[in-house]
């Protein structure tokens, strides 16, 4: 039996990073609930509705930044992206250290939200995430 962790983790990779993968907005606007919204790194940073996430993330697209290690920790409804990179090094002034969080939160299989963070800790706990993950 599949949990609904596993299937939020498998439309995420599969579906919305796909998607984003293939520049194919279409696709990206299928997993989007119709209420998502995305809140940035600063309070004013605020996405409402798939139109504005869609347009947010195809400007992001064009930077096509470097990632050298992404990490995926499930949280029930919620799945914490970590991604790391050199070209991570700031997004509108706001620096980022060389890596960004994303906690995105899924219901009936579509993203209703995305929260970003600067720090692990911060979006692990936003996520209500267990930080013991069991890595060695």
């Amino acid at each position: 039996m599949v949990t609904e962790g596993q299937q939020n983790l498998e439309t995420f990779i599969f579906d919305y990073l796909g998607a984003l993968r293939e520049v194919d907005q279409e696709a990206v606007l299928a997993v989007l609930d119709p209420n998502v919204s995305w809140q940035g790194l600063r309070q004013e940073w605020v996405c409402h509705g798939p139109d504005e996430v869609v347009e947010t993330l195809m400007e992001g697209l064009r930077l096509r930044r470097d990632v050298l290690a992404l990490e995926f920790v499930r949280a029930g409804s919620r799945l914490v992206m970590g991604v790391r990179g050199p070209s991570f090094d700031e997004v509108g002034g706001e620096p980022l250290g060389g890596q960004i969080f994303n906690v995105f939160t899924l219901s009936n299989g579509r993203i209703v939200s995305i929260e970003d963070y600067r720090l692990r800790e911060e979006a692990l706990n936003a996520a209500q995430a267990d930080e013991d993950s069991g890595w060695r």
